[in-house]
């Protein structure tokens, strides 16, 4: 396989993450790369005009969630979206992503972009059945010999999938997500694995939630272990540990815990603002198990979301007490609450 031989100056580059840039940059595939980065499948991305706007909310959420520091992330996503923004002055941008639910929606949200910019034309996907990240040099210029032109059907779903996706609610996402498309096939499962993070009609579980319950409830475990364990049992694994663990902050310290065992709130092991004498290994090696709570939930006799009057957020649809919604995973739909 010979080397990317285009001027990087012609070609824009926009990638998940800092080990997808790795790789590339491993392969020599000529570019300027951009990663997105952005964790869409948590917290609020409600519907608006212009890039820059929803980066701000973005980069609000994800400083206060992990524990980071606010200026620091906002800057990244100004520098993000500034380098977007000069698209026009490169003759061919590729979106190289995978297909696993963390990318799929950055795919929506990078050709949706596009779509207001009206731009088709030297637009080009590589769409990858496996992470980036762990690609081979030969294998990630393999992919860059097999990048597609973006089609205007393609450019119309994911204008229509964003659409959903940031909706105050998830009936249009519910939709998109019984049909299988050629023009993204992996978009469908990744709607449908975004779905079941909506709580469950009887126990008010997250579809993480309940595989982290299950798995206490065989046997206690390590908070490391058991975040292997549980984003496991996904075929495309999208979960990162700091999400996994803000899930695991929530079945702990609400007003009447599922699992007990954790030092503390993740954002004072794992993030910027932990103390010094405090850190991720405590946190990773710290023991959970249920507690009686914990196991009434799973077996149906309490919903968490009711008791703990917990929520989030899946998209432009914030799951609160004041509007629970609820999606029946083994139907596929959704449904009032119990």
């Amino acid at each position: 396989m010979t080397e990317d031989r285009r001027r990087p100056d012609e070609v824009l580059i926009i990638t998940n993450g800092d080990s997808a840039v790795a790789r590339l940059e491993e392969a020599r595939v000529a570019g300027k790369i951009v990663p997105w980065r952005d964790v869409l499948h948590d917290g609020p991305v409600p519907a608006m005009s212009g890039l820059e706007r929803l980066s701000a909310i973005r980069a609000a959420f994800i400083a206060s969630d992990l524990g980071l520091g606010a200026e620091e992330v906002a800057t990244e996503f100004r520098a993000r979206d500034a380098a977007i923004r000069r698209h026009s002055g490169f003759a061919r941008v590729e979106i190289w992503l995978e297909h696993d639910l963390y990318d799929q929606l950055q795919l929506l949200q990078i050709l949706d972009f596009f779509r207001g910019e009206r731009r088709l034309d030297g637009l080009y996907l590589v769409q990858a059945d496996d992470y980036l990240g762990r690609q081979p040099p030969d294998a990630m210029r393999r992919l860059a010999e097999a990048a597609a032109p973006v089609t205007e059907t393609q450019q119309a779903l994911a204008g229509e999938a964003w659409a959903a996706f940031t909706a105050p609610t998830p009936h249009r996402l519910a939709e998109l997500a019984r049909f299988d498309t050629d023009a993204f096939p992996h978009l469908a499962r990744a709607l449908k694995r975004l779905l079941a993070e909506l709580p469950d009609p009887l126990r008010g579980l997250t579809l993480t939630e309940e595989r982290a319950l299950s798995q206490l409830a065989r046997e206690e475990t390590t908070t490391g272990e058991l975040f292997r364990r549980v984003t496991g049992e996904d075929e495309a694994q999208f979960l990162g540990d700091a999400s996994f663990f803000r899930r695991l902050d929530g079945l702990a310290f609400g007003e009447r815990p599922l699992i007990e065992g954790l030092p503390g709130p993740s954002q004072d092991y794992c993030g910027l603002r932990g103390a010094p004498d405090r850190g991720y290994a405590e946190f990773a090696r710290a023991r959970l198990r249920l507690t009686k709570t914990g196991r009434a939930v799973l077996a149906g006799r309490i919903d968490h979301r009711v008791a703990n009057r917990a929520d989030h957020w899946v998209g432009g649809t914030h799951v609160s007490p004041a509007a629970l919604i609820r999606y029946d995973r083994a139907e596929g739909r959704l449904v009032a609450q119990a």
